[in-house]
């Protein structure tokens, strides 16, 4: 397979090389990805733009505005990052559980947005959080939710000349926990039969004020599971509004059967994760509202 390759230095010639080749062009971020695809031959392409030169990584922590990392900023950089372990244990669950460790040195959270995966690691976690991403093209800079950047199976909203720059997570309340899950047939090397993201928050008196529940690999983008959220607000929390949580959440998945897994069996596997991880992140709001108190 024969193709052009660019090594752009700037994203204004990054968005330039994209918009002229459309969708001939493919944006190389870690390359863990697109570099199978061209040795399978499961797609041509016209030209190949690396975006390494750019500089689209760093990780950032302000404690009134959150964390911000860049669009390139690897897996293996989230889950050795001290602040991300800290402040967003549920991103370095899932960044820590992404193929093996020479993968996850290479793999970006951009190039796993950009994949449009509904198992993708880094999107439950982040629809959890409720995450922002930044959005650049040659028509200037946008910002969505994570969610909303998700139009289809392997499909992105993105334009053709457009890329993730950026992702933006809001610094967690005080009593707030946050955890991440996935299921898979095999420990390593493996991708998401189910996963669930979840983000609680808690009051002084130990009452659930808010609740963000975010499925993966059920639907055919990222899912929020919003009836199992509704049942723990203004609640305390309890192992048997766990369970409804997770009863709700099993029944808003749509999964698929395929070769990883029967429908059913995700929706059972829905429901118990779910139970698991927003007990796991009240535990930590709990926590933490004991460290801030």
């Amino acid at each position: 397979m024969r193709f052009d390759y660019y090594e752009p230095a700037t994203l204004d010639e990054a968005y330039g090389i994209l918009g002229r080749d459309g969708d001939g062009a493919a944006p190389l971020a870690g390359g863990t990805d697109l570099l199978l695809q061209i040795r399978r031959r499961q797609r041509a392409y016209r030209s190949v733009v690396n975006l390494k030169r750019i500089g689209l990584n760093g990780v950032g922590f302000d404690p009134e505005q959150g964390l911000r990392f860049g669009a390139l900023t690897t897996f293996r950089a989230l889950e050795t990052s001290p602040v991300v372990r800290e402040h967003y244990p549920s991103l370095a669950e899932a960044a820590e559980v992404v193929a093996g460790v020479q993968v996850r040195n290479l793999a970006t959270v951009g190039g796993n947005l950009g994949n449009g995966s509904p198992s993708a690691d880094s999107v439950p976690p982040l629809v959890a959080l409720g995450a922002m991403a930044t959005v650049g093209g040659p028509r200037g800079t946008r910002t969505l939710p994570v969610e909303a950047c998700f139009a289809g199976p392997g499909t992105t909203v993105l334009a053709e000349d457009e890329l993730f720059t950026a992702l933006q997570v809001p610094s967690p309340a005080p009593r707030s926990g946050n955890a991440y899950q996935r299921f898979t047939p095999r420990s390593a090397m493996d991708i998401a039969v189910v996963s669930v993201g979840a983000y609680v928050a808690l009051d002084e008196s130990g009452r659930c004020t808010t609740c963000r529940i975010a499925l993966g690999a059920v639907s055919p983008v990222p899912l929020r599971a919003t009836r199992a959220e509704e049942v723990l607000l203004g609640e305390q929390p309890s192992e048997a509004l766990f369970r409804e949580a997770g009863r709700l959440a099993s029944e808003a998945a749509r999964p698929i059967t395929d070769i990883r897994g029967g429908a059913d069996y995700r929706r059972t596997l829905t429901g118990v994760l779910v139970q698991r991880m927003v007990s796991l992140a009240v535990q930590r709001a709990r926590r933490n509202g004991r460290s801030t108190g």
